[in-house]
């Protein structure tokens, strides 16, 4: 199965980051991508752009399946997979793809693939969030998709590499600005046997856990460091 993922680098306007990402839409459908993640761009979804979008891809890609960041988790309610071409695929957001109480729960669903919209505040978060995803691959999902954005534009600071991550190796890992990953993984098969412990976010990423939660008043488990 032959995987791509968009690494995007923030525009001045909503509409010329999708258009960027339908061009490399295309190419990922030119290459022979057969699954193709797209990053979370800030305000798509609230614009309103992202269904259009998406038909563009359907109509200039036929027969590429997509992952789109509508499928992302959202609060409140349990983790809810969805059937992708990736097979079972769990798509969460920032501070849900390193928060170490939602592992054990994620763990039990099964998932032949994780897809990590993450937006990292700094370089050292995303490369901790690359090592984190490293070792998910081990002990959650199989696959592990880390789908990011960068750059600074329209008030945004963004510092995301995007990568992918298979049975505990990094097959594929962007650069720092605009990017098309690509990689060949085998049909979602699960692990070969059930992992028996979890991963571990790096300190930097828990400090980002505690700080996040201090500001939004909710109570935290995780002690900063």
């Amino acid at each position: 199965m032959r995987i791509g993922v968009i690494q995007h680098r923030l525009r001045t306007h909503e509409r010329m980051d999708l258009a960027a990402m339908l061009a490399a839409s295309e190419q990922a459908f030119e290459d022979g991508v057969q699954v193709l993640v797209f990053p979370r761009i800030p305000g798509v979804l609230q614009s309103g752009l992202l269904d259009a979008f998406l038909r563009n891809v359907a109509e200039r890609a036929p027969g590429m399946s997509v992952v789109s960041p509508a499928l992302r988790h959202r609060e409140p309610g349990p983790l809810d997979p969805h059937l992708t071409g990736l097979g079972r695929t769990l798509v969460l957001w920032g501070d849900d793809c390193i928060d170490p109480g939602c592992f054990e729960e994620i763990q039990g669903l099964r998932c032949d693939a994780l897809v990590w919209l993450f937006d990292a505040e700094d370089a050292l978060q995303a490369e901790a969030a690359l090592e984190l995803a490293l070792d998910a691959s081990q002990r959650l999902a199989p696959l592990v998709i880390v789908a990011a954005v960068n750059g600074r534009a329209r008030g945004i600071s963004a510092f995301g590499v995007s990568g992918i991550a298979y049975l505990g190796e990094i097959v594929s890992e962007g650069g720092s600005s605009d990017d098309l990953l690509e990689a060949r993984v085998p049909a979602p098969a699960g692990f070969p046997e059930r992992p028996r412990s979890l991963p571990e976010p790096a300190p930097i990423l828990l400090q980002r856990l505690a700080a996040h939660r201090a500001r939004s008043g909710s109570a935290s488990d995780v002690t900063p460091f």
